[in-house]
């Protein structure tokens, strides 16, 4: 008997028999059963992949046989858009290029219905002169604030249709700078006139006209007109008109 001690506390005890072959063979058995489910997985899976390597490779096959269709399809379609944007181009260009003769027309038409009132003006206005007038002085504004277009008309009243007025004329325009008054003669301030002096020759009228750029800070007040004819008959004038816009 073991000794106790009393008053401790009495642990159960099983008794095993030591056994060491049967732990062994339990073990290798173990083994066994482990190796045969994966050997067994691996050769199912094997099997059923040989089993399958048909449909996917048909399947593949035809995969292959749609995009080769696919490509050829999307050729012919980028060919047919590459057509079209070069036909839209075209379109663009043509539809452009008639809206911009539509427009030219217009401002054309729109200007000759302008001459044709400024002339009706011209020849319908009275006066008790003879030899060397002014017909007209009108000033047009345009896109830019600072740019307006001029139209002066001399004309030979009574003129009997065989002699030639000859002479020249003197545009100036007259305004202020702040304080101080300025005077600027056309060939300063417009591009179409080089000359102070402006050749005249005509038998009935001439048209000056052209576009003019106000000076920085310049106002425009009055426009002065000084003309002398030399033939037929000597004379000279010097009138002024008032600054007034009468419209683009």
């Amino acid at each position: 008997m073991p000794n106790v001690v009393k008053g401790s506390k009495q642990e159960q005890m099983v008794v095993v028999p030591y056994r060491p072959r049967r732990r062994a063979l339990l073990i290798t058995v173990l083994i066994s059963v482990v190796a045969a489910s994966v050997v067994g997985g691996f050769l199912y899976g094997y099997c059923r992949g040989l089993s399958a390597q048909g449909v996917v490779q048909d399947e593949r096959d035809k995969l292959e046989a749609e995009l080769s269709a696919f490509r050829i399809q999307n050729t012919d379609l980028s060919r047919q858009v590459a057509i079209l944007d070069r036909s839209s181009v075209v379109d663009q260009r043509a539809t452009a290029e008639v809206q911009a003769t539509i427009r030219n027309l217009r401002e054309q038409l729109a200007q000759l219905q302008q001459d044709v009132v400024f002339y009706r003006q011209v020849v319908s206005s009275e006066t008790v002169d003879t030899g060397l007038i002014v017909g007209q002085m009108n000033i047009y504004g345009t896109s830019d604030p600072g740019r307006f277009r001029y139209k002066l008309v001399m004309r030979q009243q009574d003129a009997d249709g065989d002699s030639y007025l000859r002479g020249h004329v003197n545009v100036n325009l007259v305004g202020r700078r702040g304080d101080e008054q300025m005077i600027f003669a056309l060939r300063d301030i417009s591009d179409e006139q080089d000359q102070l002096d402006i050749r005249l020759r005509f038998k009935y009228f001439q048209t000056i006209e052209g576009e003019l750029a106000l000076p920085t800070g310049f106002e425009p007040e009055r426009i002065q007109i000084a003309a002398v004819a030399t033939e037929p008959v000597g004379k000279s004038i010097d009138q002024y008109f008032s600054w007034m816009v009468l419209g683009d």
